[in-house]
């Protein structure tokens, strides 16, 4: 096996298995976001009581607002999954929470478009990643 071949399946292999896990990773994000949706049909209202800083290996820090709602006489208080380098909310803020009604702990909140953006973005990076060790491949042999 000549260098230009293990070359060429080298890179396309890390391109194309990082694309991908990358794929992948959307589209799972994409359809649990989906299915939150469809089981989330219950609203009630809650507010911002605390943004946590996580701070990362590479000293960037993400802003995770934790919400605080109510159901019935049961309180509940989530942190965010999703944080972003400046937060979107302001401690106190009122928030329209969906939950559902058969497992209270699963919930999300309305306008908080940043699950889906991350979502989306995965999926392209993954596609994107597909396509050029793809191409690459079709090119170099």
């Amino acid at each position: 096996m000549n260098d230009t071949l293990m070359f060429v399946m080298v890179f396309s292999g890390v391109f194309g298995v990082n694309g991908t896990i990358f794929f992948i990773i959307g589209i799972v994000m994409l359809n649990n976001r989906k299915k939150k949706k469809i089981n989330c049909t219950s609203k009630t209202y809650g507010k911002v009581v605390n943004i946590v800083r996580n701070q990362s290996y590479s000293y960037n820090s993400s802003w995770h607002p934790v919400f605080e709602y109510n159901i019935g006489e049961l309180k509940f208080i989530k942190e965010s999954a999703c944080g972003s380098s400046q937060s979107k909310y302001a401690i106190g803020q009122e928030v329209e929470v969906y939950y559902n009604p058969e497992d209270y702990n699963e919930y999300y909140i309305a306008g908080d478009t940043l699950p889906k953006t991350l979502a989306i973005i995965f999926t392209i990076v993954g596609i994107v990643a597909i396509m050029i060790a793809i191409v690459f491949a079709i090119l170099m042999l």
